[in-house]
């Protein structure tokens, strides 16, 4: 099993939480189910009736996301205009309260059971070519990526003892805090409910999850009941 890494990063972000109603809140990184569309605009594949989604199912695909920047958040009153037939476009404007997340930067670590997938992918990543622009949520919210490397894990199912992860963790992953450590480190632990994990080729969501992070990029020490390690020691939680 080889995993590859490789940043993503842009002005703006925004991925609306599903419970959101009145106003567009945002998740602070991308659900797993939206790293199925950045990949595929990198590789080309087809979005019409979802058939990229087809290349994602069963299982296939892990995904660890790592903040690189502290988690900052902000709002924005946004115009919105519907298109309702013959109404002009300055009579049907809608404001609306959005919330961005500001200069986002993640580290993805990726591994897809398909070979030629996972090759595709890093040659692209290499030579930063895209065939569709990758975005961070919505159209207009341009995003850069880089390739960080390729790395071979190990697979650690050891909950006896406390480790530090350095991604985020989903709650069916999670055991329990090192307490002692994160008093000593001050960390701010934050918890995104119903973050989508996986979604069937009708766009439909078929496994929600709710996940952990450090906002500020730290690492968070807990009991996991299994997680991965990278040949340099660095822990992370493929999901």
């Amino acid at each position: 099993m080889k995993v590859l890494a490789f940043d993503i990063w842009g002005e703006y972000a925004h991925y609306k939480k599903i419970y959101a109603t009145t106003s567009a809140i945002s998740y602070c990184l991308p659900p797993k189910t939206a790293m199925y569309g950045y990949v595929s605009a990198i590789l080309g594949f087809e979005k019409s009736n979802n058939q990229y989604l087809s290349f994602f199912q069963n299982k296939e695909c892990l995904i660890g996301i790592r903040l690189i920047n502290p988690v900052i958040m902000q709002r924005m009153n946004i115009n919105l205009r519907a298109s309702l037939g013959r109404m002009k476009s300055t009579d049907n404007r809608k404001p609306t309260t959005m919330e961005f997340v500001y200069r986002p930067k993640y580290r993805i670590y990726f591994f897809h059971k398909q070979n030629n997938i996972q090759t595709q992918l890093k040659e692209r990543l290499i030579n930063k070519n895209a065939v569709y622009t990758p975005t961070m949520g919505l159209a207009g919210l341009i995003s850069n990526f880089e390739f960080v490397g390729e790395f071979e894990p190990s697979f650690i199912n050891d909950n006896t003892k406390p480790v530090s992860i350095q991604t985020v963790i989903p709650k069916k992953h999670f055991e329990n805090f090192d307490t002692e450590a994160l008093r000593t480190k001050r960390t701010e632990v934050i918890e995104q409910s119903m973050y989508a994990i996986e979604m069937d080729i009708e766009r439909n969501v078929t496994e929600r999850d709710d996940i952990l992070l450090e906002r500020k990029a730290k690492t968070i020490d807990a009991f996991l009941n299994q997680y991965y390690q990278l040949p340099d020691g660095t822990n992370i939680s493929l999901f």
